[in-house]
């Protein structure tokens, strides 16, 4: 049995490939992808249930030494088995990879299935809060921008999807508390407004560091040249999250009948458009 995990750069692989992983130590990763190599040279197929029994009978002189991580590794490595029997595209990666990817607080943990973030190489999600945290994430970026861009009243409404109910659980970093900031979220029934902030902002109009999804959102540059270019007052752009990304109910399903953990309750995906609108700081003079 190999003794080094072959080392691969999950950021580089293509979206399909590294969505899903799970984070096995580096002996059995190495194992793992030694037999499936193995036994795609002798049959030009994979059973991937065989792989997993070949790994198994390799690290059995480990056992010994390992303890209970022997067997946490080892019923990981029989799910993983499962989910890709099931057609579940599963990367195993080595605990040295994953030193180069952002996982939550306490993870990563073996069994433990992931996704990556659309948008972001690096960060990955439990598979339970995967679609909560990739729309907290878009939604942050826009009002963030917006901050950048000199917005001094920023009001969020809610289109379709997510509502109130989820808004008051974000921890997106809203203006609130801080910086000259009043208002707040409007958790009315009758109403679709979900936060009204006003802002002091004195801050020069700027695109901020570290923009993933306004890459590939048409209206937010044009909100943005208005802004920088031209002296723009007043804005109006959708934060839109309508793609699964193929996380669902049955991948869901079929994750837990394989014996990988998700992360939790698992929350579905809810097509969602909230509208933000509001002014920028008057320029001066």
């Amino acid at each position: 049995m190999s003794t080094i995990c072959p080392p691969i750069d999950v950021t580089t692989l293509p979206y399909a490939r590294r969505q899903l992983i799970i984070v096995q130590p580096d002996l059995v990763v190495a194992a793992a992808r030694e037999a499936e190599a193995n036994a795609a040279a002798q049959s030009g197929d994979t059973d991937w249930v065989e792989v997993a029994g070949r790994v198994a009978k390799a690290m059995l002189g480990m056992k010994s030494i390992y303890g209970m991580a022997f067997e946490l590794a080892t019923d990981a490595l029989k799910a993983w088995a499962k989910a890709r029997e099931s057609g579940l595209d599963v990367l195993q990666i080595g605990h040295s990879e994953a030193t180069a990817l952002q996982f939550p607080p306490g993870h990563p943990r073996e069994q433990a299935m992931y996704v990556a973030h659309p948008a972001v190489p690096t960060v990955y999600y439990t598979a339970a809060a995967f679609h909560r945290m990739a729309f907290e994430h878009k939604f942050s970026e826009a009002i963030r921008l917006l901050m950048s861009l000199g917005a001094s009243h920023i009001v969020v409404e809610h289109v379709h999807g997510w509502s109130s109910e989820f808004a008051a659980n974000l921890s997106a970093g809203l203006p609130q508390g801080e910086g000259g900031v009043s208002g707040g979220r409007k958790e009315s029934a009758l109403s679709k407004l979900l936060f009204d902030a006003v802002l002091k902002n004195k801050k020069t109009p700027s695109l901020p560091a570290g923009l993933v999804w306004y890459l590939h959102e048409p209206t937010w540059q044009a909100v943005a040249a208005g802004r920088l270019e031209y002296g723009l007052q007043q804005f109006s752009l959708n934060v839109v999250y309508d793609d699964d990304f193929g996380v669902n109910a049955g991948l869901k399903m079929r994750s837990q009948k394989a014996g990988l953990e998700i992360g939790g309750a698992f929350e579905d995906h809810m097509a969602t458009t909230w509208k933000i609108h509001g002014k920028f700081v008057a320029d001066e003079g």
